[in-house]
């Protein structure tokens, strides 16, 4: 691939993560042209082996400008092209702690002509010297800013080349379909009348192929961003004790004085490998006091922000005309459940709506009871049983670059309803091919490119 942006400089950046006077150790990663010997003013060494490729020795890094070492280092070179960005790269492992490794890279970029990397800057030189292909970059970037393991677990499926291998297995049964249009164009004589109906029907298989990428993206993108759940119902029905029962913390206070919660109050945890938001909500009731109508109102507000929604309402009053005119303001796909709590002070009566009587799940919060059949509700709602086989989620990017090619190929429907010419097919599978090429980085302008990169972190 020839670079778009130039490499001829030399870069530097922290690689690793540091925590204000915490941690064993911290890398810095230098890449470029000069970065061997930029290393060799700042670091005395010993080492028989000292900067031979693939070896770790070990070292002293000094400051030139007083001949004092400030730290005992190890030294990995890995020489171009046999690195992550295809150049020469040298990583220092020094002790942890922002003060030593702050230190480090000031004395670094000071003594030789290295410059700060920019964010993402490694990752675009590995992209653009062909050492990995697009979304294999953006696959490390999802892999890195991961919050939970199957989201990990896509994203390295990224990096193995899975999203590149789809894309391309659709891409090239386009360039076959554009290839046999072109071949008629140049040598109609040697074949048959063209099929509109065969060929239709081999742009709707690949049609499907891309709308499944998409469909499979939309559906399941709670695994990256994760959901917000918000707990809805009147006063004193138990909407705090649920917040802390499912973050097994006392994050919310909880009395029995109705109007405790007066706002929004968040918990952020995991639900079996899902992200989720858990809101409390202030309850829903009659009052003239001027803030807890503050928090009334912004309970109503997240039935329409919030992904989904638990309906929480007391079994020992029962489901009251109350309770049915808030639940009619939920829609029925942000529904996970209406939960009946205090299942621990009554004898549990028939819910007689039938309207609502088959999502209803009976609880006991302070008694710990029901909580797995709650757990269950929100997975079957969120629909991971369905999709546990996923490979692949598409970025915002990736997505618009994917729509764009599908949109290319609907625009063909025209030409084969009206039988016009077949070579005007060739213009709408040619651009769809195009933006497949945008998709996985084989066509990009350095803005692009730019815009892309600078959402990564510096060190990577």
């Amino acid at each position: 691939m020839s670079p778009i942006i130039p490499l001829d400089d030399t870069i530097a950046a922290i690689a690793s993560a540091i925590t204000l006077g915490k941690g064993g150790i911290a890398v810095i990663r230098v890449s470029g042209p000069d970065a061997i010997n930029a290393c060799r003013r700042i670091v005395q060494t010993k080492s028989k082996k000292a900067w031979e490729s693939n070896r770790v020795f070990h070292g002293y890094a000094k400051d030139l400008e007083n001949e004092k070492l400030v730290d005992e280092i190890l030294i990995l070179v890995m020489r171009s092209p046999n690195s992550f960005t295809g150049e020469d790269i040298v990583e220092i492992h020094c002790h942890g702690g922002i003060i030593v490794v702050n230190r480090i890279l000031d004395i670094l970029l000071k003594s030789t002509h290295v410059r700060l990397a920019n964010p993402g800057e490694f990752s675009q030189r590995a992209f653009l010297n062909g050492k990995i292909d697009l979304t294999q970059a953006e696959s490390i970037n999802k892999l890195i800013n991961a919050n939970n393991i199957r989201a990990a677990e896509i994203a390295f499926k990224g990096i193995q080349g899975e999203l590149n291998n789809q894309i391309n297995l659709i891409k090239n049964s386009l360039i076959n379909q554009l290839a046999e249009i072109e071949a008629r164009v140049d040598f109609e004589e040697d074949f048959q009348e063209f099929d509109y109906d065969k060929f239709s029907k081999n742009l709707n298989i690949i049609k499907e192929k891309i709308n499944f990428l998409i469909e499979t993206t939309n559906r399941n993108r709670y695994i990256e961003n994760g959901i917000s759940i918000a707990l809805i119902g009147k006063t004193n029905v138990g909407k705090s004790s649920l917040l802390n029962l499912l973050s097994k913390q006392n994050k919310a206070i909880v009395t029995e004085i109705p109007g405790t919660t007066r706002d929004i109050i968040e918990v952020n945890l995991i639900i079996k490998d899902i992200p989720v938001r858990i809101i409390d909500t202030a309850g829903i009731r009659n009052t003239e006091d001027y803030i807890e109508k503050i928090g009334i109102k912004k309970s109503l507000e997240m039935i329409k922000e919030c992904d989904y929604v638990i309906y929480i309402f007391d079994l020992t009053i029962g489901l009251d005309k109350d309770d049915e005119e808030i639940i009619e303001k939920i829609p029925d796909k942000k529904l996970i459940s209406i939960l009946g709590n205090k299942k621990d002070l009554i004898k549990i009566k028939k819910i007689t709506n039938k309207k609502y009587s088959k999502n209803i799940i009976f609880m006991s919060i302070k008694e710990r009871q029901g909580e797995n059949l709650l757990t269950e509700k929100i997975i079957e709602k969120c629909g991971t049983k369905e999709y546990q086989d996923i490979e692949v989620l598409l970025n915002e990017r990736q997505m618009s670059n994917l729509k764009d090619s599908l949109k290319n190929l609907n625009d063909t429907s025209d030409i084969f309803d009206k039988k016009l010419p077949f070579d005007f097919l060739a213009i709408e599978i040619r651009d769809s091919i195009k933006n497949l090429a945008k998709l996985t980085g084989e066509e990009l302008t350095e803005e692009l490119l730019d815009n892309i990169f600078s959402k990564f972190c510096i060190g990577k």
